[in-house]
Formats: C-alpha cells, structure tokens, sequence
C-alpha cells in the first residue's frame, strides 16, 4: 500500500495551513489595513463650483465615515426621485464628492436627512434669508423692451434710408440687452428655486468597522482555503495510490519492491558485503558453493 511519511505528512499540514492563512491575509487586505492612511481628496474644482454658484440657498457637509455605502444611498435616492442637477461628481471606492443642485422647496427635509448621517465632520449653512424682488432689474428690461417697440414702428415708418440704418443698429443694441436682462432674471429665478449643495465624504480605513469587515472576510476565506487544499490534498493522495495499484498490475516495480542476491553485515569499520556464488552443471545439480 501506498504510504507517506510520517515528516511529509507534517510538511503537509503545515503547509496546508500558512498557505490557507496567506491567502486569507491577502484577499482581506489584512496585511494593509494597520499601515493605511485615510484619503486626502483634491476639493478645489468642487469648491470653486460652490463658492461661485449664487444660490439663495448653500449647504455644504464634510463627513468622515466608517462605511460610505450609506452617504451614497442617499444621494442616490436624492438624484432619483428630488430632481437633483448634477454639477460635479467623483465617486470613487474610499471617497464621495458632489456639488448638486436641489429645489428649495425640499431643501430642509434633505438637510435633516444629512444631519442624521453618522460620521458628520463639518456643516456650512448659507442662507440668502428674506429675498426681494430686483425691481431695477425687472424696470430696465421693461424700459428696452418699450424701446424696441417704440423703434420698430420707427422702422415700420416712412424713413430715409440712413436714418433707417441707424434705427436698425439701434434696434440690435437693444435687442442684446434685453437678451442680457432675460438671462440673467431667468439665472436670478433659478438660484431662488434651487439650493446648491455640496457633500464630501471620505472613508476612514482605520475604522472598527472596516476592520470588523476585514476580519470576517479573512475568516471565511481562510476556512474556504483551507478546505478546498484539504480536498485537492485528499484527490492527489489517491491518485497516487491509483497509479503505485495501475504499476503493480502492469508488473512495474520500483527499486523497494525488487529482490536482491546481496547480503549486507554492518559492523564498526565499516560495510563488508558478502556474496554467495552457486555452480550448477547443465541438469542443474548443485556442483560448488562460494561464501
């Protein structure tokens, strides 16, 4: 029968043992966690983007968190059912930042829902507080506006053809400031409609919680290991066996398995082989013995 040595056998489960443990340690990223830092981000687009926005209405939250999934549940939730503008994001597995723009009318449910978030390092309210109407904004697009008309029945006149040239370049200047004024009531009107936030979220790899997660996945990746080697250790065994059992029934023999006419005697000098000679003659009858 197929045996193995009671050192291999040693060799083997020691083996089978770092082997499961190293996996473990590399897979669950166990070996890295003690020597991590946290992320550092590069906020400056991000903050450029919010600090130049006017916005009635500015919330900016920095959190430091144990496990980001939740943070990126919600504005995932925001972004679906709120209307949320993207204006910047960079999402990444260890950190979150984004500059959105939200209606106001539901500006105070999702600054309670982002105060309730665990991990909450830094909070930026900006609020415009009671907004008038820009009267000058609205009389002077107003007063172009009667401008153009009062040109155009200029223009619709019996004029001459120079005056009509100047008319018409009139006409073009105050048709550019009118688009001016459109835009920018139709800017002003937005920014009252909308707040502008700005998250950013960054993962604390020193955390209980990762290690906690870190740990579990060590364990169970060590035990998968660790079976499946004794599984693959338990196949190979029999295979040999199988083809030691395949060798004796096709008369294969190894070194062991042979006989030997060599006597051997050990002694303290040394190794003194003795070999016995027999003669036999043609009908095979004994004729001399050698010692």
């Amino acid at each position: 029968m197929f045996r193995i040595r009671k050192e291999i056998k040693i060799f083997l489960i020691l083996f089978t043992i770092l082997i499961s443990l190293f996996i473990g340690i590399k897979r669950s990223n166990l070996d890295k966690i003690f020597v991590q830092v946290n992320v550092t981000i590069d906020q400056s687009t991000a903050n450029d983007i919010f600090e130049n926005s006017f916005n009635n209405n500015k919330m900016k939250f920095e959190y430091f968190v144990e496990d980001i999934s939740e943070i990126n549940t919600l504005l995932y939730e925001i972004g679906k059912t709120k209307k949320a503008i993207t204006l910047y994001s960079e999402i990444k597995n260890n950190y979150n930042l984004k500059v959105f723009e939200i209606p106001a009318e539901i500006s105070d449910e999702i600054l309670t829902k982002l105060r309730n978030i665990d991990g909450l390092n830094n909070e930026n309210i900006q609020k415009a507080g009671l907004i008038t109407k820009n009267t000058d904004l609205k009389e002077n697009l107003n007063n172009n506006q009667i401008a153009k008309k009062r040109i155009q029945n200029l223009i619709n006149g019996s004029v001459s053809p120079d005056r009509l040239t100047s008319f018409r370049r009139q006409l073009d200047i105050i048709q550019e400031k009118i688009d001016s004024l459109s835009i920018q009531e139709d800017i002003k009107k937005h920014n009252a409609e909308f707040s502008v936030v700005m998250i950013s979220a960054v993962k604390n790899v020193n955390g209980n919680a990762t290690l906690r997660n870190s740990l579990s996945i060590f364990l169970l990746i060590t035990i998968a290991s660790l079976i499946l080697i004794i599984i693959g250790l338990i196949i190979s065994y029999y295979i040999f066996v199988l083809m030691y059992k395949l060798m004796l029934i096709l008369g294969i023999r190894t070194s062991r398995s042979g006989s030997s006419n060599y006597n051997y005697n050990y002694n303290k000098k040394g190794y003194d082989r003795k070999v016995k000679r027999i003669y036999k003659d043609k009908n095979g009858k004994v004729i001399k013995k050698d010692e």
